[in-house]
């Protein structure tokens, strides 16, 4: 029937143990889906309200997963603080302060690298504790030297950040430690600070830390009776609805047990640490142990030794039960390895970042390569078109100065000759004979007349020039050179733009558009296309090779 019993009593707890997490599982592929400020809503009514660390826990840890560096600004933000509160609930809840410090950790390294100051203090505060809560169990100095550091850092911190809010909770347990630890005048200035700052609004917790802090510096100044009036007061005025009330109201004993031993009253301070007791009698933290090392403490200044080894051994006892129970691996290592962890990834990143900078080198370098290739091949093909253009230049050039030549021997032929038939073609019929002579005739109008760089000459005034009609001046130009009258017009112009250009004393400033006007073209376009037809070049590129050649000339 035990057997039968027993089995029993096992199948149902396995029942429930796989309902719940069935239930967990079911929460989760849910709240998966919900938006971050969905799920930060849900975890913080679960924590404040409802009293359901585990749902709390579950959608902090679904926010805090989400991390990555490329999540907007808004996201970013509640990602650290629900790596936070992830840290705060293993502290608070599950008293695993090894996971607590973890998250705590990532939390500060997230807020340090996107420079988000107003998380800091909260963070460095709560790390600050359960630096506090291992010297509580562990009898570490160290730890106090670090809780103490820690706090006056956050302080600090939440100073120059303007996060007055935590503020309060900063100072108390800065106050506290440095109270417990006989180190008050080492943080006069953090309490003179504190006591000096305008906080807007107030509540119950503000009102708490200026009477502690206040009593706290009485008590530094050896005022004990008014110190002893201020802690009284300040426990008066806890109420329920206070956070960690319980913690508050130890606090304040521990202020007042201190005072009335300075006062000599060690029979009420004795009731003192006997009421702490009580009320910390069934909490797993450090509180426990850290009473039962006073009550130690007290009865061998009493010289009372049997109570005081009892009470010792009691302390030795319950922090070693409470660290057992609370997973409280020492926080130094666990720090350690964190910062191994960063190394470590720290160097990934490292080594990723070299892959990328050589590739990218490398990248870099082909393109490089590329350009200097293309710049050689462009450097050479300049050069190329340079040659060509010096070669066009100078032919053009030899040219012009062999038709100089021409024309000079045949104007010195035409004063010889005695030019009596200026009319007689009208007449007669085109024979080869006549048509040389007529062209001889067109020639010498188009080599020696300014008249023809005008706009308005055209073929019949070519024909008055020489008496003849203007069909037979047609004529002639075709017979001779199979031309047209505005072809033959337009290889004297640029001829002569030709000349115009090379004589850089006279039209060096004239431009491309001036050089056209002043030898009868009217378009600066059509201009630029017959002068490259006729020599090769551009107008722009034999100006500056005529430009190159006088200025080597000089």
């Amino acid at each position: 029937m035990k057997r039968i019993l027993v089995t029993a009593i096992a199948a149902m707890c396995l029942i429930v143990a796989v309902g719940e997490d069935v239930t967990f599982m079911s929460n989760r592929r849910h709240w998966e889906k919900l938006s971050t400020g969905t799920l930060m809503k849900m975890g913080n009514e679960f924590m404040n309200t409802k009293s359901l660390p585990d749902s709390a826990m579950l959608c902090y840890s679904l926010i805090a997963n989400r991390y990555s560096d490329r999540l907007p600004e808004d996201e970013l933000r509640q990602c650290i603080r629900a790596t936070h509160h992830v840290g705060t609930i293993y502290a608070n809840c599950y008293y695993n302060y090894s996971e607590a410090y973890k998250h705590l950790l990532k939390a500060q390294d997230l807020a340090e690298k996107h420079q988000y100051h107003e998380f800091e203090p909260n963070i460095l505060m709560a790390i600050g504790n359960l630096y506090w809560t291992q010297e509580g169990l562990r009898h570490d100095n160290q730890s106090n030297r670090e809780a103490l550091e820690l706090q006056r850092t956050a302080f600090w911190k939440a100073i120059d950040s303007h996060s007055f809010d935590i503020l309060p909770s900063i100072i108390i347990n800065l106050d506290y430690i440095a109270f417990s630890k006989n180190l008050l005048p080492q943080f006069a200035k953090e309490r003179d600070t504190y006591s000096h700052i305008a906080i807007a609004s107030s509540n119950n917790l503000r009102e708490i830390a200026k009477a502690m802090n206040e009593g706290v510096e009485q008590i530094s100044k050896e005022e004990y009776e008014q110190a002893l009036m201020t802690f009284e007061a300040a426990k008066s005025n806890l109420h329920a609805g206070i956070i960690n009330q319980t913690s508050m109201l130890i606090m304040l004993n521990d202020y007042i047990y201190i005072t009335l031993k300075k006062l000599n009253r060690h029979d009420e301070a004795r009731h003192v640490l006997m009421q702490n007791k009580d009320i910390a009698q069934n909490r797993k933290t450090y509180i426990m142990p850290s009473i039962y090392g006073r009550l130690a403490g007290y009865y061998r200044e009493q010289h009372n030794h049997a109570l005081a080894d009892k009470y010792e051994l009691l302390w030795y006892r319950t922090a070693d039960s409470i660290a057992n129970i609370t997973q409280s691996g020492n926080l130094h290592v666990v720090q350690f390895l964190h910062e191994i962890d960063k190394m470590n990834e720290e160097q990934k990143e490292l080594v990723v970042k070299q892959q990328q900078d050589r590739q990218l080198l490398w990248l870099v370098s082909g393109s490089l390569a590329m350009a200097l290739v293309l710049l050689t091949l462009l450097a050479v093909n300049r050069n190329r078109i340079k040659r060509q253009n010096k070669a066009l230049y100078e032919s053009n050039c030899a040219l012009l100065d062999a038709d100089e030549q021409r024309r000079q021997l045949a104007e010195q032929k035409e004063r010889e000759r005695v030019d009596t038939e200026t009319s007689k073609y009208g007449a007669i019929k085109m024979d080869e004979n006549t048509t040389e002579e007529l062209w001889q005739n067109i020639i010498h109008v188009m080599e020696y007349a300014p008249e023809i760089y005008d706009e308005s000459f055209n073929v019949a005034r070519l024909s008055e020039l020489i008496g003849i009609k203007p069909n037979y001046v047609s004529q002639a130009i075709n017979q001779q050179r199979e031309w047209t009258f505005p072809t033959l017009l337009a290889h004297y112009r640029i001829k002569e733009a030709c000349r115009r250009i090379n004589d850089t004393q006279n039209y060096a400033h004239y431009t491309v558009e001036g050089i056209g006007q002043s030898v009868g073209f009217k378009s600066r376009s059509y201009f630029i296309k017959l002068f490259k037809k006729q020599t090769g070049l551009t107008p722009s590129d034999y100006i500056k090779m005529a430009h190159r050649n006088n200025d080597n000339k000089a």
